[in-house]
């Protein structure tokens, strides 16, 4: 008699057995083994280039002999310094392995089937994806023709209905972020119950914007209940390492989202490591001051090769294209060369048509040199 084997589509919720199927990242090292004739070039995953500082490295060599030990489940050590240096309550922060696992666990416990999300568009994509394996519905607002997001039109979008309200600010993938007016004009629109998701996994790098708004500030005097997601990924050069944090309006409101999570989430290395990157301000310092450096003279190049850019304030910058078919293809004929970029999805043109967007990351002055270089052969 033939075995029956079980669909495994009947095992798991209908909302997850319809999710597309998680796109695997990049085999560097397999490319570099098959292709030893290329430089790599890292910018398409907006890493540290430089790397961490040396006492992350220090901190990690001299706390190998507990990695067989558990580790704070507290995150204590890291709790106190970031609520030094926030000016918040210990007990207002949540820590994960990386930002993404925050935004996943709110999604768990906050989105009910047939839940609203208003957000920008295009943003992080895996905001539409996690938003539907919990039955709610994302709603994206696209930015205008001159590559601007318009407060106003936002707010158009805002009503009784939406649960949650996500903002990545800058935003991944265009590096845009509203002002503390236009942000104002937001949180003042929403309903007093509205969860305000504020990703700020690139905020160290805003330091330069004069226009940049305190977000969270803003949140606080409106009464608005929030969390403000944030990783030591890009800035710190962690993102090997997996921490993030939270930090949220109530801590009331970080005490449910830890009752839905697990209990040993951050490592033993990496909150070694983390605590170190954290006390080393000049390397800090440094990079933000290579990335406003570099980012500046990256997008007058861009805008001398007639190209339109959104106006970033991340680590990266962000150029408009007709099509995402383009964007794809310019992707593609960057890795040919060795350089690894980002080609997405942008704005919608009908409900399966979209323009395209290039994200690129902000590497060494050589890597950006080498990067423009080809990017003028290909556009």
């Amino acid at each position: 008699m033939a075995k029956v084997i079980t669909d495994p589509n009947t095992l798991v919720r209908d909302e997850i057995a319809k999710l597309p199927n998680f796109k695997v990242g990049v085999r560097y090292e397999e490319f570099t083994e098959n292709n030893p004739e290329l430089d790599l070039i890292r910018l398409g995953s907006n890493e540290n280039p430089y790397g961490p500082s040396p006492r992350v490295l220090d901190a990690i060599t001299n706390n190998l002999d507990k990695i067989h030990l558990y580790p704070d489940n507290t995150c204590s050590d890291l709790a106190r310094e970031f609520a030094s240096l926030l000016n918040v309550k210990v007990s207002q922060l949540v820590f994960d392995c990386g930002a993404e696992s925050i935004m996943l666990s709110l999604m768990n416990v906050c989105l009910r089937p047939g839940d609203k999300v208003l957000s920008l568009s295009p943003t992080f994509p895996v905001l539409n994806i996690w938003a539907a394996a919990a039955g709610a519905t994302v709603i994206g607002v696209p930015h205008e023709d001159d590559l601007s997001f318009s407060a106003e039109r936002f707010c158009l979008s805002i009503d009784k209905s939406i649960r949650m309200i996500y903002l990545c600010m800058p935003n991944n993938p265009t590096g845009s972020y509203f002002s503390e007016s236009e942000l104002s004009l937001i949180i003042e629109s929403a309903d007093p119950g509205t969860l305000f998701v504020l990703d700020e996994a690139y905020v160290e790098f805003s330091g330069n914007k004069l226009d940049y708004p305190d977000a969270i500030a803003l949140l606080n005097e409106a009464g608005q209940p929030f969390i403000s997601l944030r990783t030591m990924s890009k800035a710190y050069a962690l993102a090997g390492m997996r921490v993030g944090y939270g930090i949220c309006y109530h801590e009331d409101f970080a005490t449910l989202l830890k009752r839905a999570n697990t209990v040993f989430n951050v490592g033993v290395l990496t909150l070694k490591a983390a605590v170190a990157a954290l006390s080393d301000t000049v390397h800090l310092d440094n990079y933000l001051e290579a990335i406003y450096s570099e980012r500046t003279r990256l997008e007058d190049e861009i805008a001398r090769m007639g190209l339109r850019a959104f106006k970033s304030g991340g680590n990266f910058i962000c150029l408009s294209l007709p099509s995402f078919e383009k964007a794809l293809k310019i992707e593609q004929e960057m890795q040919q060369t060795g350089i690894f970029i980002k080609g997405q999805r942008g704005r919608p043109i009908t409900p399966s048509d979209f323009e395209g967007v290039l994200r690129i990351t902000i590497g060494k002055p050589a890597e950006n040199n080498q990067m423009l270089k080809v990017l003028k052969t290909l556009v």
